[in-house]
């Protein structure tokens, strides 16, 4: 692709896993406005997955596998990119951190083979704000700081008008293909139908990504639950942190995305009790911090007696297996609730009489 001027814009490939599923917007309104164009990798399938698998040691978490061989499938069916844009995201907020795989991620790239240069975006708040970042990337593709701080603006607005498309029940991997096509924001005609609610948790690499998680949502609607994710949720529940054990002196969640299913987590143990039917939380095997606040949740779950199941998720995850867990909750679910219905009318009943 040229410019007016006639010039070849810079190519930057972007991997389709991990952060893409939260940021991708800001960031393709970001390089779009600096006159980047952006070469995306496929969506993720088995060969994918394998390649991945075979560059990646076994303590790694499936996300960081898929991460591995979404670049290397870019690199190799785009031998002409200028750049990888592998952002490295330390600090969103002062009061937590994101995971170290992370936080590595682009010293790790590097080693990877016939890997072209890497274009890094850092956010790590604590130290520098993000502005200052996006001056650092402008400098980079040779770009002045007005024209930077103008991205920046254009990049947070149409970030700012996603994250209120899904705030009124649009589903991520509807949003993104919105984005993808550059067409604006419109919920489908087609509602979703179900007599069954559930708050779906998890990463968003992990519910977003249709492959790895057999797509999940897809088995959930199809018994006819209605899914709700932690991108749906109204701004106003994450503005307080969550402390954990406060009577015992008080701690704070040290991670970003775990703080904020947290979060989600207490709202609807008080104020939005009665708003879900059930929580299914999708975890990456070998994801620590993930293992953690499962068992806070489990915990809390039964002191309030609302259904909860925990599946973990790897590149042998198989289909069959996972179809039978989701039905047997599914109608785990259904029968609690025409018990508690049968219940509440009997006692009407007694009432009236």
């Amino acid at each position: 692709m040229e410019t007016q001027e006639g010039k070849s814009k810079v190519k930057v490939g972007i991997p389709r896993a991990l952060h893409f599923y939260r940021y991708y917007p800001f960031w393709k309104k970001l390089l779009e406005e600096l006159d980047v164009e952006i070469v995306l990798s496929p969506p993720t399938n088995k060969k994918i997955v394998e390649e991945g698998v075979t560059h990646g040691f076994g303590e790694l978490c499936i996300p960081v596998k898929i991460y591995y061989g979404q670049v290397l499938k870019l690199i190799r069916e785009h031998p002409d990119l200028d750049y990888l844009f592998v952002p490295r995201y330390v600090a969103e907020v002062k009061e937590a951190y994101f995971c170290p795989k992370f936080i590595s991620l682009p010293d790790v790239i590097k080693i990877l083979p016939g890997v072209p240069k890497i274009l890094n975006f850092e956010v790590n708040v604590k130290e520098f704000p993000i502005v200052t970042s996006v001056i650092e990337l402008g400098k980079e593709l040779g770009k002045t700081q007005n024209q930077s701080l103008k991205a920046y603006r254009e990049a947070q607005n149409y970030f700012d008008d996603y994250h209120k498309f899904l705030r009124q029940g649009a589903s991520v991997n509807h949003a993104l293909r919105l984005v993808q096509r550059d067409i604006p924001f419109k919920l489908p005609k087609k509602k979703s139908k179900g007599d069954i609610k559930f708050l779906l948790l998890g990463h968003a690499y992990n519910i977003f990504d249709t492959f790895i998680n057999l797509d999940f949502q897809k088995k959930l609607k199809d018994q006819g639950v209605k899914v709700i994710t932690i991108e749906n949720l109204p701004e106003f529940i994450f503005k307080e942190p969550v402390i954990v054990n406060p009577k015992g002196g008080g701690l704070r969640n040290y991670w970003k995305h775990e703080e904020e299913i947290m979060q989600s987590i207490r709202y609807f143990l008080t104020k939005g009790r009665d708003e879900i039917d059930g929580v299914i939380f999708l975890v990456s095997f070998a994801c620590g911090p993930d293992s953690l606040i499962s068992e806070l949740i489990m915990r809390d779950m039964k002191v309030v007696g609302l259904p909860f199941l925990e599946i973990t998720m790897d590149e042998h995850s198989g289909e069959a297996g996972l179809l039978t867990r989701v039905e047997s909750f599914v109608e785990m679910v259904r029968r609690k609730n025409k018990k508690l219905e049968k219940d509440a009318k009997k006692r009407t009943m007694i009432k009236s009489v």
